[in-house]
């Protein structure tokens, strides 16, 4: 009997052993496993890259592409079509049709240009599309004057430098929508800037109430507002309607 309880613990002690032997042996697999470096791991959260062919185009900063992702191109905003109860901007359709003859039937490039976050709020791919010649459709929308630059502190920094450099060569040019736009009244008008937004307001909108004044930027005209890198915000629209 004292040699069978002998046995049992002996046994019960190579078991005990033979168990940590194997827990060290996986925690040692595990810890020579690599490990995602920081890059890597920013690479994981980087806006999809690819290629794709433009199916549709929504209007003129949005499209579709075959494989039925929705673009919104980058560092650009085009004025709006008619939804809801809203009439047309003024060179809506004309922007839309730039963007058609650009891109439409065409193979596209996905480029990355932001640095938080693949997606917009309603779920659009936010990117630089280009060409296969390289051109990017913001930079040629901007440049005909069929889009605005729309800047955002988490696109890149050159990007945007290039798009509004581009934005003010297309002024002097009185390219696309501003030859109209700088002729009419509204283009005299005073404007406010919102420093922390890059967005401006007319002067009489009620939103500028809850611009802090430290923030504020004020305009003489419409023009100065563009030249500057702001973008109109999206209260108190002054932009023309089409009838």
């Amino acid at each position: 009997m004292r040699n069978f309880l002998a046995f049992s613990g002996h046994s019960r002690f190579l078991g005990i052993l033979f168990c940590l032997l194997l827990c060290l042996t996986a925690d040692a697999a595990f810890a020579a496993q690599p490990r995602p470096s920081g890059k890597a791991a920013a690479q994981a959260k980087a806006p999809p890259r690819g290629e794709g062919i433009v199916a549709h185009c929504f209007d003129g900063d949005t499209v579709k592409l075959t494989d039925r992702r929705v673009i919104r191109l980058a560092g650009i905003d085009a004025p709006e079509l008619p939804h809801d109860k809203m009439k047309a901007q003024y060179y809506a359709r004309e922007a839309r049709q730039e963007l058609v003859r650009l891109a439409q039937g065409k193979k596209v490039r996905l480029a990355a240009t932001g640095e938080n976050g693949e997606k917009d709020s309603y779920g659009r791919i936010v990117a630089d599309l280009r060409l296969e010649n390289g051109q990017s459709l913001s930079a040629l929308m901007i440049r005909r004057g069929a889009a605005f630059f729309y800047p955002h502190k988490d696109q890149n920094a050159d990007f945007q430098k290039h798009l509004l450099e581009l934005q003010r060569k297309s002024i002097v040019d009185r390219a696309g929508l501003w030859a109209r736009l700088f002729s009419l009244p509204l283009a005299l008008n005073n404007y406010i800037g919102n420093r922390a937004s890059s967005r401006f307001f007319p002067a009489d909108c009620p939103e500028v109430q809850h611009v802090r004044p430290r923030n504020r930027v004020y305009f003489g005209t419409l023009m100065d507002a563009f030249l500057a890198g702001y973008a109109p915000a999206r209260i108190c629209l002054f932009w023309p309607t089409i009838p």
